[in-house]
């Protein structure tokens, strides 16, 4: 009977220090209407008069991320950016820019240097995916005209539907990156719009998302939208480009935006 009078008391014990503890945690968290919660602002400037190239435009953040360093690049960024440690045992940042992509050593992240800039006229640099091949550094990018009436001279003139392609970069040389090959689907006159890469059986392949075009008619055949599969070619089999289409599939672009 005492036995079960101790457990009995050790029970209540247990609960009561589970609800006051329960009880501090609430107390301690804001409440509803609590300013500290309703005057957060977004800690990024996006209005038009925004400069990505302005370190004072970037000094807000809030507490749980905070800026480590800033740098303005060569020139305004964009929307893509991987990053990947190289076999020379630092790690870079990739960052697509309107008419360039920059290689940025952030090994050192309050201290990042630009080790080398891709230039790739008058054209928006998109997605941008790194990876390996037999001891070398590759990046692999979409691009797309942005400056009607001026060519890509690493592709061709301006009326060349080619303008709009997968680049493949070499970037073992983070101070001299260079064009190895670039690839359009005339399938998708549109251009792709991302890109990704697996590698199947230590073989690259880069799967593309491509998206709808006004000009594309299903009736007569048109390819309007889907995945294109295409295979990085490094060994260079034949005389085989880098970038192979295999094939793709399409969807159906009312249902699924492509």
């Amino acid at each position: 009977m005492e036995s079960e009078r101790m457990a009995l008391a050790f029970g209540l014990v247990v609960c009561l220090i589970g609800a006051s503890a329960a009880l501090f945690m609430l107390s301690d968290g804001p409440e509803v209407g609590d300013s500290r919660t309703s005057e957060m602002l977004d800690p990024l400037m996006q209005d038009e008069g925004h400069d990505h190239r302005n370190a004072s435009q970037h000094i807000m953040y809030t507490d749980n991320i905070q800026p480590v360093s800033f740098n303005e690049l060569t020139a305004p960024g964009n929307a893509e950016v991987q990053v990947a440690d190289s076999p020379d045992g630092k790690t870079y940042a990739y960052i697509a820019g309107w008419s360039e992509m920059h290689i940025v050593d952030v090994t050192n992240p309050a201290n990042t240097t630009v080790t080398g800039v891709y230039y790739d006229p008058n054209t928006q640099v998109l997605d941008v995916k790194y990876l390996q091949y037999n001891s070398r550094e590759y990046v692999i990018v979409q691009n797309q005209l942005v400056d009607p009436g001026a060519a890509d001279p690493n592709v061709g003139e301006w009326e060349d539907p080619a303008q709009v392609t997968v680049t493949l970069v070499d970037v073992t040389d983070k101070s001299d990156p260079s064009w190895v090959d670039s690839w359009y689907d005339a399938d998708h006159p549109s251009g792709p719009h991302n890109l990704y890469t697996h590698m199947i059986d230590n073989e690259w392949y880069i799967f593309v998302a491509n998206p709808d075009y006004e000009a594309c008619d299903v009736g007569q055949g048109d390819a309007c939208g889907g995945i294109t599969v295409a295979h990085l070619n490094f060994a260079g089999y034949g005389d085989l480009p880098r970038i192979v289409k295999l094939g793709e599939a399409e969807v159906s672009w009312e249902s699924t935006l492509g």
